[in-house]
């Protein structure tokens, strides 16, 4: 059996890495010829039942593939503000100035849908258009709505929006213009959440404790996240396996006593066989608890793996734990078949295969301190086996992390989860009085430590960040060296080499090479020239209210994966999408000479300088048509010359900068263009085009933006001078890369490695 399902998984992984999931006309021959093999294999005996077991696990995946694809939404709701039906399916969150609501689309225009797509919407400034309540859970809204595709920004060292998103079932996003209630009464989880939330309202660590108990983190802050992370405690802030298990257990212990008190008798309890119950109840519970959060994908897939385990033991199969973790995976896919699409499923099987490792690498201890002994032993292997993932994903590895997690493990399980489970149950009912009482006592010890691990984590010997540490694969050798099941002198030999191998990797010379990055940061601007390891930057991204900014969610986690300090930047203007990221970019690197903008030396004509071999000239503004760079047409034009290579950065100038810099006779001849103010019709005028005469045109712009850029004029014109143009909104982040002489451009997360869930619908030629 077990053979079949790793010939199934095979299959199945194998999917993901096609272009686009199969159409019927393929599904069923597909269908036809597994179906054959099984029964060749069973009529015949002719051993073909794997090669079906395997077209299975193709077939599962590029069918759930389609069925994804096929509930995209339209091209054409894109193009305009529509009306819509939706039931909202999930508990909203709030914030300043932002509402978030997640729901089914039942009718569009009045047309009902039948593909039923799930869409999350934001709703800025709510009060102020429709001095209305929150939308709630289990409630019909009618919303007057601009639909967007669920894409978010494609760059190197960042997160993977669009695959997050189909791992949450997410099939749209978009943005509320109005709304008003239709119908539907509100569900008891909204309620339940709601009572929680108000009876939290004067307790400290509202949202650790929020998340904690009923699953929504929307009240953590960014210090709360920042502070789990550096401490390797996020795996706390959700209700996940940890979590049930402990449910389960106390649930377990719960029952088999309160069976004791009724039947006394043992052997009676031996008759009644009631042992055999218990843990049937015990998963009754803890599915309850897992509906605490909706079950959310997290927690459904940790019911999921927990159920099999109690189903082995109930029924008596004798089989190893590496079996038992093989059948809950493939349980896991059958049920969420895009849960490989989220890091959670990974961090979830590989704690579990740690566990598995731990017994069979090393035997158990004896004596009075052995389940102590184990536990520690349990959290540094652990640590150590997640370092290369949380530098690859997170950014940075915590170091103390084993004995944080040893330390407060405990007193969430065992004091803050029990006493504030039993405040929800006292909100539940309405008490909130009780409720509050018993959320502050189960606050109470993560008060008293919250301010020590706050310190932890600003701590730079205990958070180590991805670019102060060798690269994951580096960091993934190391850390199978110190697990290999060999002897401390083999051990110690293998980590010599391999620190050696990688001091010489370190001392080739690099190539003499400039690279010049696009970055994808939706409406506005970013650039990265990468050379010697070092940074030159142009503008920052944009900072809205009420989300994070993109300095911080693209700029800087680009900039350490690739391990980059910037030295020297430009802000061409100070509008909001250029200019957004600056603050937070200047507190994080105070060493950076700044040019233009908010920054106390302005950007003007006649300034110059060379960066690491690069020649730079700022050609507009002049003295009279604008210090400060306040507008778009006193945007800072700056030439960039490696040897024989010339870019060409315009900022948002428009045809009137334009021909103020042609007739200076500025040197605007580039091979390397940005195009003008993101492709606006007002910029990019014929003339202009000429006199730059550029091979390659380079568009930075967000998808589905209100401003109709790139506007069909431009990109017509820039067509009709056969000059090719890369766009970040149509394939993500571009690279350009030059050793002076020769140039080559790219968009290295374009539809990546050609798999369909990397697959850009708003790029018409992806489809």
């Amino acid at each position: 059996m077990d053979r079949w399902l790793c010939a199934f998984l095979l299959g199945y992984a194998l999917s993901f890495f096609f272009s686009a999931g199969a159409d019927v006309w393929l599904y069923l021959p597909g269908a036809g010829l597994a179906l054959c093999c099984f029964l060749l294999s069973y009529f015949q005996h002719i051993r073909t039942h794997l090669i079906g077991c395997v077209l299975c696990g193709i077939l599962w995946g590029t069918g759930n593939a389609y069925f994804v694809q096929r509930t995209l939404i339209s091209d054409q709701w894109t193009q305009t503000t529509m009306t819509t039906v939706m039931q909202v399916t999930s508990v909203s969150h709030h914030h300043p100035g932002l509402w978030r609501i997640t729901g089914v689309l039942t009718k569009l225009d009045e047309q009902s849908l039948l593909s039923r797509p799930i869409a999350r919407l934001q709703w800025y400034q709510a009060h102020a258009q429709a001095p209305q309540r929150l939308p709630r859970q289990g409630e019909t809204w009618q919303f007057s709505v601009r639909l967007r595709h669920p894409q978010g920004t494609r760059n190197e060292g960042g997160m993977r929006y669009h695959r997050y998103l189909l791992g949450q079932g997410v099939n749209a996003l978009g943005s509320i213009r109005s709304g008003q209630y239709l119908s539907g009464a509100v569900s008891w989880r909204q309620n339940l959440v709601s009572a929680v939330e108000a009876a939290l309202g004067k307790v400290e660590l509202k949202g650790p404790l929020l998340a904690l108990l009923v699953g929504e983190r929307y009240q953590m802050s960014d210090a709360d996240w920042t502070l789990v992370q550096r401490t390797g405690l996020a795996h706390l802030i959700a209700i996940s396996g940890l979590h049930l298990s402990l449910v389960a257990g106390f649930a377990l212990a719960l029952t088999w006593h309160a069976f004791g008190l009724l039947v006394r008798r043992r052997s009676r309890r031996d008759q009644l066989n009631l042992w055999a119950y218990t843990p049937w109840l015990a998963l009754v519970l803890a599915m309850a608890y897992a509906a605490l959060s909706g079950f959310a994908i997290t927690t459904l897939r940790a019911a999921l793996m927990l159920g099999v385990v109690v189903l082995h033991k109930q029924l008596g199969w004798r089989v190893s734990a590496p079996r038992i973790l093989l059948r809950a995976v493939v349980v896991v896919i059958l049920v969420e078949p895009l849960a490989p699409l989220t890091t959670g499923f990974w961090l979830s099987v590989m704690a579990v295969a740690a566990i598995v490792f731990m017994n069979w690498r090393w035997q158990r201890y004896q004596g009075r301190w052995s389940r102590f002994r184990e536990w520690w032993r349990f959290e540094w292997l652990i640590t150590i086996l997640f370092w290369p993932l949380m530098a690859l994903w997170f950014g940075g590895v915590s170091l103390a992390a084993a004995l944080i997690n040893i330390l407060v493990v405990p007193l969430v399980s065992f004091w803050v989860l029990p006493v504030g489970l039993l405040g929800v149950m006292a909100a539940g009912l309405g008490a909130l009085a009780a409720a509050e009482q018993l959320f502050v006592l189960a606050a109470w010890p993560l008060q008293q430590l919250w301010p020590q691990l706050g310190w932890l984590a600003e701590q730079p010997w205990q958070w180590l960040s991805a670019a102060d540490l060798p690269a994951w694969p580096w960091l993934l050798s190391f850390t199978l060296i110190l697990l290999l099941p060999i002897r401390w002198l083999q051990r110690g030999v293998a980590v010599a080499v391999l620190v050696m191998c990688q001091l010489v990797y370190e001392a080739i010379p690099e190539r003499r090479q400039l690279f010049l990055h696009v970055l994808d940061v939706g409406q506005g601007s970013a650039l990265v020239l990468q050379r010697q390891q070092q940074a030159l930057l142009i503008d920052t991204g944009a900072s809205w209210d009420g989300s994070v900014a993109m300095a911080e969610r693209v700029i800087m986690p680009f900039l350490e994966s690739k391990r980059l300090r910037p030295e020297l930047a430009f802000i061409t203007h100070t509008d909001r999408d250029h200019q957004g990221g600056y603050t937070a970019l200047q507190q994080r690197f105070p060493a950076v000479r700044w040019l233009g903008g908010a920054s106390t030396t302005p950007c003007v004509a006649g300034q110059s300088g060379s960066w690491r071999e690069v020649q730079w000239q700022v050609l507009h503004p002049t003295q009279e048509s604008g210090i400060g760079n306040q507008s778009n047409n006193s945007s800072c034009v700056v030439l960039l010359q490696f040897d024989n290579v010339r870019i060409l950065i315009t900022g948002d100038i428009e045809k009137t900068a334009e021909r103020q810099l042609l007739a200076r006779l500025a040197p605007v001849s580039a091979e390397i263009l940005v195009v003008p103010h993101h492709g606006s019709k007002s910029s990019s005028e014929d003339y202009f085009i000429r006199h730059v005469q550029p091979s390659l045109a380079l568009v930075s712009r967000g998808r589905n933006n209100p401003y109709g850029q790139a506007h069909p004029e431009v990109v017509a014109r820039y067509a009709g001078h056969r000059i090719t143009m890369l766009d970040t909104a149509r394939g993500g982040q571009i690279t350009l890369w030059t050793d002076g002489r020769r140039w080559q451009a790219w968009q290295p997360l374009a539809q990546h490695f050609g798999s369909w869930f990397d697959v850009d619908p708003h790029d018409p030629s992806a489809r």
